[in-house]
C-alpha cells in the first residue's frame, strides 16, 4: 500500500511542477511547445516503467512491483494522452483540418497516434473485472501490445529530434533491453512447461 502512494505521488508529482513553472513563466519562450514535450517525454517514460516492473518482479520477487503496474501504466496512459490534448490545443490550437492534415503529412504524428491508440485497449482491460472476464491467457496476450505502443512511442520521438539524440538513444536501449529479457523470459517458460509436461 505505502508503494502504491509512492506511485501516486512520484506521477503526479510533474502536473504539480509543470503548473509551478507555467504559472510563474519558466516554460521558455514557447510555453505551449514545453509543456508537449514535458508530457510526452514523461508519458513515454512511465510506459517503460511499467514495462520494466515485470523483470524487477521477476529478479526480486517483490510482490509490490507487479500490485503497482497497473497503476503506473494508467498513469502512462494519463501523460500520454495530455500529451496529444496538449499538442493539439496548445500547439495547434484545435484547428481540425489542420490537424488532420498534419496527421496525414507527418510521419511522426503518425507512429505516435498510432502508439497512444494501441493504448486504448489496454486502459480499458486493465481492471481486474475484465481481465476475470476475458480470461488470463487473451488478457495477457492483449496487453503485450505494450510493447508496440513504446516502440511505436519511441520512433516518433525519434523521428521529431532533430540534433540531440541521446534521450531517444536511452529510450530506444531501454526498450530493447525489457524486449529482449520479455523474449528470453518466454522462451524459458516454455521449456519449464515442456519439461513439466514430459
Amino acid at each position: 500500500m505505502a508503494f502504491r502512494w509512492l506511485v501516486l505521488v512520484g506521477c503526479s508529482a510533474p502536473a504539480v511542477w509543470l503548473a509551478w513553472q507555467w504559472f510563474f513563466g519558466d516554460l521558455g519562450a514557447v510555453p505551449g511547445e514545453a509543456v508537449v514535450h514535458f508530457t510526452g517525454k514523461t508519458g513515454l517514460t512511465l510506459l517503460l516503467i511499467t514495462i520494466a516492473f515485470s523483470p524487477a518482479f521477476r529478479f526480486t520477487g517483490w510482490i509490490g512491483f507487479m500490485a503497482a503496474r497497473r497503476q503506473i501504466g494508467l498513469w502512462a496512459f494519463f501523460w500520454l494522452v495530455a500529451h496529444m490534448l496538449a499538442w493539439m490545443g496548445l500547439d495547434q490550437y484545435w484547428d481540425w483540418p489542420w490537424i488532420r492534415r498534419e496527421m496525414i503529412e507527418l510521419p511522426y504524428i503518425r507512429y505516435g497516434a498510432a502508439g497512444l491508440a494501441l493504448l486504448v485497449p489496454l486502459a480499458l482491460t486493465s481492471f481486474r473485472r475484465v481481465q476475470k472476464a476475458m480470461g488470463y491467457r487473451a488478457w495477457h496476450w492483449l496487453h503485450r501490445l505494450i510493447y508496440l505502443s513504446a516502440a511505436l512511442g519511441i520512433v516518433h520521438f525519434w523521428v521529431l529530434t532533430r540534433a540531440d539524440y541521446l534521450l531517444p538513444g536511452l529510450f530506444a536501449g531501454a526498450w530493447a533491453a525489457l524486449s529482449l529479457f520479455r523474449i528470453l523470459d518466454g522462451v524459458m517458460q516454455c521449456r519449464r512447461e515442456r519439461g513439466q509436461n514430459s
